[in-house]
Order: structure tokens, then sequence, then C-alpha cells
């Protein structure tokens, strides 16, 4: 029987046009499934973001409406290192700033909310809960950070708030012992379209920031990923508290 060596066949193998096609083919295939699979990757990525996002602002409204529903006032200083072991809680508090309307504001990054025993302003301190951001710059991002003083009972304490303060040195160490984040990253509003000059997140637009101010607003821009590629979430918020009266 006669037979016939491979090498001997022409029409054994693959012309080089033939294998140059086949692997242009096989690349092309490759980068789509490629670029579907990273696809995918970028938007599990920014959903686990928005995800993130969201926990941290229901978190941080969790806690800000546990704290409002029981005080009974509350204090805007201009930031966390105000709270330095000398405070004075009405030379010390944030100076107000006039709006485009003519409207005085009371911008700050340190809130603190108070619980008194009754409505008297005069009445003793049971609780104290301060929320602030871990800057002293409100263009850069900060931390909001949660503290949450001891409860003194139904009888509270006798002992005048600004001590009770002084004994919360923040500004030594704003990862004071106690205290907890409630987001990573933050911003407050932007004061004009260039995004780069923010407002602190707490807000009073009483006419004068005393103890009898009926609200305070909070206007935060939360953020979680990163700006590459556009992997970035963030979500602005306003709530407005009104202590109890």
């Amino acid at each position: 029987m006669k037979t016939t060596h491979p090498k001997n066949n022409p029409r054994a193998g693959f012309t080089l046009v033939e294998v140059i096609i086949s692997l242009t083919i096989v690349t092309m295939v490759m980068a789509m499934a490629m670029s579907t699979f990273l696809y995918g990757l970028r938007m599990m990525y920014k959903d686990n973001q928005r995800l993130a996002t969201n926990t941290n602002l229901r978190y941080f409204m969790a806690q800000v409406a546990k704290a409002t529903l029981d005080a009974s006032e509350f204090y805007i200083f201009p930031n966390y290192a105000s709270l330095d072991g000398s405070v004075d809680s009405v030379a010390d508090l944030t100076t107000a700033t006039t709006d485009s309307y003519g409207l005085e504001l009371y911008h700050g990054d340190c809130l603190v909310l108070v619980t008194r025993t009754s409505l008297d302003n005069d009445s003793n301190v049971r609780q104290i809960s301060i929320y602030y951001r871990t800057t002293t710059d409100p263009n850069k991002e900060g931390e909001i950070r949660y503290y949450e003083g001891q409860d003194y009972g139904a009888s509270g304490t006798t002992t005048p708030l600004d001590t009770l303060l002084n004994g919360i040195k923040l500004k030594t160490n704003p990862a004071y012992p106690g205290t907890r984040v409630l987001s990573p990253r933050t911003l407050g509003r932007p004061k004009d379209a260039s995004k780069v000059n923010r407002y602190p997140i707490f807000c009073s637009k009483a006419p004068a920031i005393s103890t009898e101010n009926e609200s305070v607003s909070i206007n935060a821009e939360v953020i979680n990923g990163t700006t590459a590629n556009n992997l970035l979430s963030s979500s602005s918020f306003n709530y407005t508290i009104s202590p109890r009266r």
C-alpha cells in the first residue's frame, strides 16, 4: 500500500497568512473578553464604594438622630482644636459670616450636643455628645468622629459644662479615647462653583448663636474610593436637627 509523507502533502499545515489571521482573531476575542472582565471589576468596585458611602451616611445620621432626641441645647465651635482644655462655651463659639442674602450664618466643624436633666439651661448636665471633623482646615478632607460622654443618670452632675468640656482635650488628641469614626472622608458644601473653598459641615442660622438656637443643619459630602479613572463615590446630604425645648 502506498502512503504519502506529510511533508510531501501540499495540503498539510497552515500558511503564514492563515496563522496571522488566526492570531488576530484570537487576540480580538481575548481583548473583548478582558474588556468585559475589567468593566465588571470597575462596576463591582464602584458599587462597593457606593455601598460604603450609603453605610457611612446611615451610620452618621442614625448617631446624630439618637443624640438629638435627648439633647436640650447645642454649641458650634470652629473645629475640634477649640476643645483645648480651657473652653469658654460663650467666647470660643464660632463667629458669624454673612451670606449673599445678608443672613448671618454660624459655621463650624465641631458640634457639641448637651443633654440636661430638664429643659432649664442651668439644670444638671446628664450627658455630652460631640461630633467633629479631624481637621482645622475646612477645605481639606477629614474624618467625622463621635464622642459620647458619661451618662450621669437622671440626677445628672452639678459640674459646670465648661469644666466637663475641659476634660475632653481634643486639640491634643483628635482620636480621643472612646471616640468612634463615623465617616473616614468628608467635606463640607462648596462656597462657589470651583468647589475648592468649602464651608464647615455644621451650621446654625439663628440671629445669634446661643443655647437658644432652634436648629442646626449638617451639610456634608461623604467620600469613598479614589479619583483614578473616576472610581470615586460621594454623596452630599443636608440634615436639620432641633434639640428638645
